[in-house]
């Protein structure tokens, strides 16, 4: 008997002190032995609580079933009983835990988990469970507002919006899924092969010929492909319609080497909230500069460019984009998608091919197009119903547009605010730069296409050799910072920089599409570097049209020489003024405005 006693004292001291030095395999294995033995409450305690530490769930809450059937109740019982049952995935066990707890803080705060475990599963197995809790206790309204016909109506700003969102099932969410992934299988180039050969085969006739059509067909999938045949998607499965559409419109802006896509569609987007507060605006896009929208009020998906990716291939990123902009597509229902870029991503065809005509689809296309450029897919335009083209300083060849015969909204250029709405800025001030001092702004592009440090250090160098001009860099938000060490030179990162035109002299820049119409707009004297090297954009041409008007020093080879020459002309005070003059003629009106009446005219 003292013996016993003893081996009970002993294996008790030792799982103890393991567990209280959280060595909680070593406190199992002497309170199991301790169990076999004794069978008594302190055994099962130490049992239960070192496999709950261990995460051991299932035998935690086994353990503290074992000690209710013998009548014991052990250390914080009702709590660690219910985080095992919780953890096991047992939810009645749990609830029946959960209803013993008395302090109200400890019963709201594991309330919450059980919801956040129960929401986990699908609609049909939520009603499973909700009425499994309800056969043993009374329920509480959270848990019953779990129940998919339940109202779970979620608001957002109502002054902005005057709309509410409903959460998406879960179960539809799961089967949209797999349609689209099915949907994506039958547009691979390998199913189509396989299924012709198997179709083939069938049929004695084209199974002889099959070495001779399949080369074909393979060639007609790689011209699909590359967009030279259209490449609709057929489906024996219904994705989404759009009906019970929100006061609601998408943007999704795409992100080249610079600004000029995002620019233009926030533009219309802040034209459009001056005409219709009420109108909810959203943004998916590959820009990273969110910071900017956030500023503006405007919620925003970020979906990263395929480029931001180490060695993905395209297929892959327009799976994520198709999956994302699906998702926003079904939680939003807008009324309007707006996309503006030179080459429509076919993850986002994808997506809109999945809804019905009930939105509105519009591609911003700007000008300015070279002639060689790429093509894009030639089934682009039937996704769209209307394109609308911002003006340029050149006419734009539609060609594109009336091959296939789709509406098309011209409009002046596009900017995203008037000089007036400017007004005089601080630059001078801000910058330390003396009030009689010239200053040029200097703004070669945004980095990323080729190397502008060359002329940008022979630009920088010819102008600090006239001691009354300051130089300010406008740096690009997502180009690399440029150091250039002087006391005559600043730089500025911000957005959009023609806020400080109106405190500028004169500028050095690319012929990009913004800042060429921005400076036309705040009527500044500049100097133009057009950009030989960019993918779609005829700079060139663009800023010819102001050379010709005498308005603009185009440079098309860029060299010590012929930069020096033009910089020592703009800085002669009657040079500008004439240029000034000049420039008032090719002035025109906001396109941002009319785009941004078409398209609430067209959804109203």
């Amino acid at each position: 008997m003292f013996g016993m006693g003893y081996l009970r004292f002993f294996l008790l001291k030792r799982a103890r002190v393991s567990y209280n030095s959280s060595n909680f395999l070593k406190s199992l294995r002497y309170s199991r032995v301790m169990f076999i033995f004794f069978n008594d409450r302190d055994s099962l305690d130490l049992l239960a609580r070192s496999n709950l530490r261990l995460k051991k769930y299932q035998s935690a809450a086994k353990y503290y079933k074992k000690a209710e059937k013998y009548g014991y109740i052990l250390m914080d019982h009702d709590l660690n009983k219910f985080v095992s049952e919780l953890k096991s995935e047992n939810f009645i066990g749990a609830y029946s835990s959960l209803k013993k707890l008395k302090n109200k803080r400890e019963y709201d705060s594991k309330l919450r988990e059980l919801i956040v475990g129960i929401k986990k599963l699908s609609d049909s197995e939520i009603v499973v469970t909700i009425q499994d809790l309800e056969k043993i206790h009374d329920i509480p309204e959270k848990l019953k507002n779990l129940l998919p016909w339940s109202s779970k109506e979620v608001d957002f700003d109502s002054s902005s919006t005057g709309s509410k969102f409903t959460p998406l099932s879960k179960d539809k969410m799961v089967s949209e899924r797999y349609k689209r992934e099915i949907v994506r299988l039958q547009h691979s180039g390998s199913y189509k092969v396989a299924n012709f050969i198997s179709k083939s085969i069938r049929k004695p006739f084209k199974a002889i010929i099959l070495p001779i059509t399949l080369p074909f067909f393979i060639l007609n999938i790689i011209r699909k492909k590359t967009g030279k045949l259209p490449n609709h998607i057929d489906s024996n499965y219904s994705l989404s319609e759009s009906s019970n559409n929100r006061n609601s419109i998408i943007f999704f802006p795409t992100n080249g080497v610079g600004f000029g896509h995002f620019t233009r569609l926030l533009a219309i987007a802040k034209q459009i909230r001056k005409t219709d507060s009420e109108i909810e605006i959203v943004f998916f896009t590959t820009m990273p500069t969110l910071n900017i929208l956030a500023a503006e009020g405007f919620p925003c998906y970020y979906v990263p460019g395929r480029y931001r990716y180490e060695d993905m291939d395209p297929s892959t990123w327009n799976s994520i984009c198709e999956e994302m902009l699906n998702l926003v597509l079904t939680i939003h229902k807008p009324k309007a998608f707006i996309f503006d870029g030179a080459y429509p991503y076919r993850g986002m065809l994808n997506a809109l091919q999945s809804y019905s005509n009930n939105i509105l689809k519009v591609w911003i296309r700007r000008g300015s197009i070279k002639k060689k450029s790429s093509n894009i897919p030639i089934d682009s335009f039937s996704h769209f119903h209307a394109v609308i083209r911002p003006g340029d300083s050149m006419p734009a060849n539609f060609d594109d547009e009336f091959d296939n015969a789709i509406p098309l909204i011209k409009t002046n250029p596009i900017i995203l605010f008037d000089s007036i709405e400017s007004g005089q800025s601080s630059l001078r001030e801000r910058l330390g730069i003396p009030k009689l001092s010239i200053v040029c702004y200097l703004q070669l592009g945004a980095g990323k296409i080729n190397d502008t440090t060359s002329e940008l250090n022979i630009t920088i160098e010819e102008l600090i050799k006239h001691p009354h001009i300051y130089v300010v860099i406008g740096e690009s938000l997502i180009g690399d910072q440029i150091k250039f060490s002087h006391p005559r030179v600043r730089n500025i990162r911000e957005y959009p920089n023609s806020k400080y035109f109106n405190d500028i002299d004169f500028a050095i820049v690319a012929g990009g599409y913004n800042t060429y119409h921005e400076l036309i707009e705040f009527n500044v004297p500049s100097i133009c570097y057009p950009n030989f090297n960019t993918g779609r954009d005829d700079q060139l041409a663009r800023t010819e049209l102001a050379e010709n008007n005498k308005s603009m020093i185009v440079i098309r080879n860029r060299n010590k020489i012929n930069i020096s020459i033009a910089i020592s002309k703009i800085i002669d005070d009657s040079t500008r003024k004439d240029m000034k003059s000049k420039l008032k003629s090719l002035k025109r009106s906001n396109g941002a405005k009319v785009a941004a009446k078409w398209i609430l005219d067209a959804i109203n």
